[in-house]
């Protein structure tokens, strides 16, 4: 009987290197734990792994709160080997470290963003109050003093607001953003014409419109069409010829991959009416003119 209950004993509570087990399975590394007693430090439980009846696992501590416990006083980090399975073979919750710290949905390995960049992501926001525009080209000799008919105006003398970081990726005087490193960015500019009367004689070549458009140059100094990486387009209608002024309006936001020193410039053009003078106007009243470009 004596013996049976000694293994009945040894079955229900196993230390190793320790005659105080505190759960199924205790093991004390320095063999520096009580023989007796429930108090054990914080440096003796340091070294320690337990097994709960519960089926939790403590490693540096006796009192595990979820499955796997790691926190102590001591050496505390959890290192993760690599993987080469499939985020579906490993089934969601899976953590691997390939590179960087990733974890499966079930579908994909996500990056598990660990700590802040070292730099922060550059914001730009501004404003336009006034009617200042390069005709034609950005690299134009002059400035132009309001907005050209079936021209491409390229809309410089900004009011810059905020820039995170150094602040000096856009030039508010010529509209030109430039990236500091490669990355992806989300720019968005909104404009709005001063109200005037949409009377046009009807081309199927050239419809009633106002179109916003992004432009995207190379890392030169250049400003010319040869310079030109990419163009994006957002084209509003204009269904018909109005009896009286109304504004016209147009916004553009677009993602671009940009190498560091690429550079990027709003400019609207508009075919509204039969004039072709460089005397129309934004609405800078009511604050609709803006820019904002986002690094993501």
């Amino acid at each position: 009987m004596i013996v049976l209950l000694s293994f009945n004993h040894v079955f229900s509570q196993m230390g190793i290197n320790t005659p105080n087990p505190r759960g199924i399975l205790h093991v004390d590394g320095q063999k520096d734990n009580p023989v007796t007693g429930t108090l054990f430090t914080p440096i003796q439980q340091s070294n320690d792994i337990l097994v709960t009846n519960t089926g939790s696992v403590g490693a540096g501590t006796h009192s595990p709160a979820v499955k796997v416990d790691v926190r102590n006083s001591g050496n505390g980090a959890i290192g993760f080997g690599t993987s080469a399975l499939t985020a579906a073979a490993a089934d969601e919750g899976a953590i691997r470290y390939n590179n960087r710290v990733e974890y499966s949905n079930g579908n994909e390995w996500l990056p598990l963003l660990t700590a802040q960049p070292v730099t922060n992501k550059v914001i730009v926001i501004a404003s336009k109050t006034n009617n200042n525009v390069k005709l034609i080209t950005p690299a134009a000799a002059t400035t132009t003093t309001g907005l050209q008919n079936r021209q491409s105006n390229y809309l410089v003398g900004w009011t810059k607001t905020f820039e995170s970081n150094s602040g000096t990726s856009f030039n508010a005087t010529t509209g030109v953003f430039t990236a500091p490193r490669n990355g992806v960015y989300i720019a968005s500019f909104t404009t709005d014409m001063s109200s005037l009367a949409i009377n046009y004689t009807v081309d199927p070549l050239n419809p009633i419109q106002i179109e916003a458009i992004w432009q995207l140059y190379d890392n030169t100094i250049g400003l010319t069409p040869a310079n030109i990486v990419n163009t994006v387009k957002c084209v509003n209608t204009m269904s018909s010829n109005s009896i009286g002024n109304i504004d016209a309006g147009s916004n553009c936001t677009a993602s671009f991959y940009m190498t560091a020193g690429q550079r990027l410039m709003p400019y609207i053009w508009f075919n509204l009416n039969n004039s072709d003078l460089p005397n129309l106007s934004l609405n800078n009243t009511g604050g609709y003119n803006n820019l904002t470009i986002a690094e993501q």
